[in-house]
C-alpha cells in the first residue's frame, strides 16, 4: 500500500542544511499495524508529516496504492489526503464549542455531506468507540480517554485506508492508554485500516504486530511480529 523509496528530508536554517531523514526505503501493506519508536530528533515527526503528505521529501519517491502521490498538485493533495488519510494527535483537537458528535462530523462537513447524514455516521462511530451516550457532550464535559475517543472517531468517520497516531497516549494515564491502544487493535482489525502510532513508549509498540525503529533519521530496526 505504502512505498517509500529513498526518503530524504533536508531543511535550510540561513546557510545552514540539516538533514532529518536519510535515505529511507519502506513497505507498508494494507491492514497493518505498525510501530515507530525513535529518541527526540530521530525524525519521527518529519517522517509521520510526509507519510500523511502534509510535506514533501527532498529526495525520494512514494506511492500510495501504486501512485505517485508526490507528483501531485497541493489541491489534488489535499483531497487525496482527506480521502485516503486520518489523523489522531497527543493534543485531541477538538473544537471546544461543539459537541462530540459535530466533533466527529466536520471532516464529512468539509466534503459537502448534508447534515443529516453527517450526524448519522458520526453517531454511529461515537457507538462504535464505546462513546454512544455522550453524543451531545462538549470537549469540557469528557475525560482526557474520552476526547482521545472522541478524536479517533473523528479521524475515521471518513472511512481513511491511512490512520496515523502522534504520540496519541502521551497525554493519558497508563490504564487509560491502554484502553485507547485496545481501541486502536480493534479498528485495525474490524475496519482493515493500516495503522501507524508514532510512539515513545515500548508498552504501546509491544503491542504492534510490526515495530519500526529511526535513529538519527535513519531505519534502524524492522521487526514483524506473527499474528
Amino acid at each position: 500500500m505504502l512505498e517509500l523509496r529513498g526518503i530524504t528530508k533536508t531543511f535550510r536554517i540561513g546557510p545552514t542544511e540539516r538533514t532529518v531523514l536519510h535515505d529511507l526505503d519502506l513497505d507498508i501493506a494494507s491492514g497493518e499495524l505498525c510501530s515507530l519508536m525513535g529518541g527526540s530528533g530521530s525524525g519521527k515527526t518529519t517522517f509521520m508529516n510526509i507519510v500523511g503528505l502534509l510535506d514533501k521529501p527532498t529526495q525520494g519517491s512514494y506511492r500510495i496504492n501504486g501512485e505517485d502521490v508526490l507528483g501531485a498538485k497541493a489541491d489534488a493533495l489535499s483531497r487525496l489526503r482527506g480521502r485516503l488519510i486520518g489523523f489522531v494527535f497527543q493534543q485531541f483537537f477538538l473544537m471546544p464549542r461543539l459537541n462530540a458528535w459535530r466533533n466527529v462530523a466536520l471532516p464529512l462537513m468539509y466534503r459537502g455531506v448534508a447534515e443529516a447524514e453527517a450526524k448519522r455516521k458520526a453517531c454511529a462511530m461515537l457507538e462504535r468507540v464505546g462513546l454512544g451516550a455522550h453524543t451531545e457532550h462538549k470537549p469540557s464535559m469528557l475525560s482526557g480517554g474520552q476526547k482521545q475517543r472522541v478524536a479517533i472517531a473523528r479521524a475515521l468517520v471518513g472511512d481513511p485506508a491511512i490512520l496515523l497516531a502522534d504520540e496519541p497516549t502521551g497525554a493519558l494515564d497508563p490504564t487509560v492508554s491502554r484502553e485507547i491502544m485496545d481501541l486502536f487493535i480493534e479498528m485495525n482489525r474490524d475496519l482493515n485500516v493500516l495503522v501507524l502510532i508514532i510512539t515513545h513508549d515500548p508498552g504501546v509498540a509491544a503491542r504492534c504486530r510490526r515495530r519500526l525503529e529511526l535513529v538519527k533519521g535513519r531505519l534502524a530496526t524492522q521487526e514483524k511480529l506473527a499474528a
